[in-house]
């Protein structure tokens, strides 16, 4: 099969690409599953060590049936049966420049808000800041609901020396303008 360093689709096969050496991130475009009238639960973490899942505090259930969903397709990638999962409520641009995570499998997805952007290292140079017009316009930007998974540069799985690689950061946020953000990264034992 035959695919590039990001791939894009409407149901969560889309994943299924990453097991390729080539594939850098995929894309589950997908509406946000918290409900409109749902007030957004306070930050808190899970996670799991691959039998139990233990939370920092109350969650609503949508939410802790979506994470328990999305950790599964983390497990599957990485290999790893432990995860760990952040949900926030971001008022500042967390990430501000292009990287890389230190881990083997991030999984991220903005359930309000904008997601986060990402471009190709190869497009943006040492603009690690997005501040140039040139890579502004490089710049892509998740939608709110849409899950990606995103391969670390943790040992062993740095892209080949001559495959693109794929760094992304957070977008602009404000207190009058938050996101709602959940990650879970594969945790190795």
């Amino acid at each position: 099969m035959a695919v590039g360093a990001v791939v894009q689709g409407q149901a969560p096969t889309v994943f299924t690409p990453l097991f390729e050496p080539q594939v850098r991130m995929a894309i589950w475009s997908r509406p946000s599953p918290m409900p409109p009238d749902a007030l957004p639960p306070p930050d808190f973490t899970a996670d799991c060590d691959g039998r139990w899942i233990a939370t920092s505090g109350p969650a609503p259930e949508w939410l802790l049936q979506d994470i328990e969903g999305l950790a599964e397709i983390v497990a599957a990638i990485s290999g790893y049966d432990a995860w760990r999962a952040r949900w926030e409520t971001v008022t500042r641009r967390a990430c501000p420049r292009f990287h890389q995570d230190a881990v083997p499998v991030r999984l991220i997805v903005a359930y309000e808000g904008p997601g986060p952007e990402w471009a190709f290292a190869g497009e943006i140079g040492e603009d690690l800041d997005g501040r140039k017009i040139g890579t502004r316009r490089r710049v892509r930007t998740l939608h709110p609901g849409d899950v990606a998974v995103i391969k670390g540069a943790a040992p062993g799985w740095q892209a080949w020396p001559d495959l693109p690689v794929v760094l992304h950061r957070s977008p602009p946020a404000g207190r009058r303008t938050p996101r709602r953000v959940l990650t879970i990264d594969s945790a190795p034992a």
